[in-house]
């Protein structure tokens, strides 16, 4: 039987313990992690014996009266998670129950293990395929060079004839700070003060449990290129990065990016470039080696036909704005 469950009543230990024995064993899932990009998450609960054995984060909100579900900020995949205890045919019945109870769904990402079955289940909900690029890091240094693209090997070489100082660094100010300068105006609709501050938070508790790794690379002094990275369950996350003009030049995201691969080369870690659907990142990415890993998004909107209308004319005139006021600049 599964149950929904507010915040107030999950308990985080079995939570935490059934998250674990997944196989897709996720940071984003974790309730410590939830707590900080979703303070007031929900969960459905499958639970079998005192424990649970099939859980789906819910990091629900209120808007207009209305409920609503989407991914939160810095969290790349969540979905239903599974136990060699869960039912049979859950991830259908939690999907069910998750339509049902959120009458507007936007961009909610489900992980690896649940691919297979949302396959099945296209026709009936709107599910959009997704791609992140994965890099297998199982054989030595130099082969894993080998799968670079001829671009990327003249690129890191460049790199390296720059004389970039590279360092890694407990302070994500640094980093902040660069995205707010470079590369926020290029966000639609901006970042709010609130998603940086969330950031920080998470940075301090990624910190205190031994997952986060930050790198910058510098000239002169004065930073140009940041890459965090989240180390867990075997695999390395490209977090958030920021690189201005000089960075881009220099390739220093593609040094730091180098130096990963070079760190964890015959580990069998997983990179994880949380690759977004545009081309020439992505492109980017699949110079390293990676290969593209599929997923689903949900989509989901049976908000009343007004509030439809009013939604509507906003994001027009939000895409509006943004595109007069940006055009300039990039």
């Amino acid at each position: 039987m599964i149950t929904y469950l507010k915040h107030e009543q999950l308990d985080k230990a079995k939570w935490d313990a059934c998250i674990m024995a997944s196989a897709d064993n996720m940071v984003y899932a974790l309730s410590w992690f939830l707590d900080v990009v979703a303070p007031a998450w929900q969960g459905l609960v499958e639970e079998l014996g005192g424990a649970y054995v099939t859980v789906m984060p819910l990091p629900g909100i209120t808007k207009m009266s209305f409920p609503y579900l989407s991914q939160p900020y810095h969290t790349h995949q969540l979905g239903v998670f599974t136990t060699a205890q869960s039912s049979s045919g859950i991830r259908k019945e939690m999907l069910e129950l998750a339509v049902k109870r959120f009458r507007f769904i936007h961009n909610y990402r489900f992980n690896m293990s649940d691919t297979s079955t949302l396959e099945t289940l296209q026709g009936k909900y709107e599910l959009i395929g997704r791609y992140t690029r994965y890099l297998i890091l199982d054989k030595p240094y130099q082969a894993l060079y080998k799968s670079y693209t001829r671009d990327r090997k003249m690129n890191l070489k460049r790199a390296q004839r720059a004389n970039l100082s590279m360092f890694e660094s407990d302070d994500i100010e640094p980093l902040i700070q660069h995205f707010k300068i470079h590369i926020e105006h290029k966000v639609v609709g901006g970042v709010a003060e609130s998603t940086y501050q969330m950031l920080r938070e998470l940075f301090k508790v990624m910190q205190e449990k031994g997952v986060a790794q930050l790198i910058y690379t510098t000239a002169g002094g004065e930073v140009n290129a940041g890459c965090l990275f989240i180390k867990y369950n075997g695999v390395i996350s490209y977090a958030f990065n920021s690189a201005d003009s000089e960075g881009r030049v220099t390739n220093g995201r593609t040094l730091v990016l180098d130096e990963i691969i070079r760190q964890y080369a015959g580990t069998g870690y997983t990179l994880d470039f949380e690759s977004p659907m545009i081309e020439q990142i992505d492109h980017f990415y699949a110079s390293f080696g990676a290969h593209k890993v599929k997923y689903f998004a949900l989509r989901h909107n049976a908000l009343p036909f007004y509030v439809k209308v009013v939604r509507a004319i906003r994001m027009k005139v939000y895409r509006a704005l943004f595109a007069s006021g940006v055009a300039e600049e990039v």
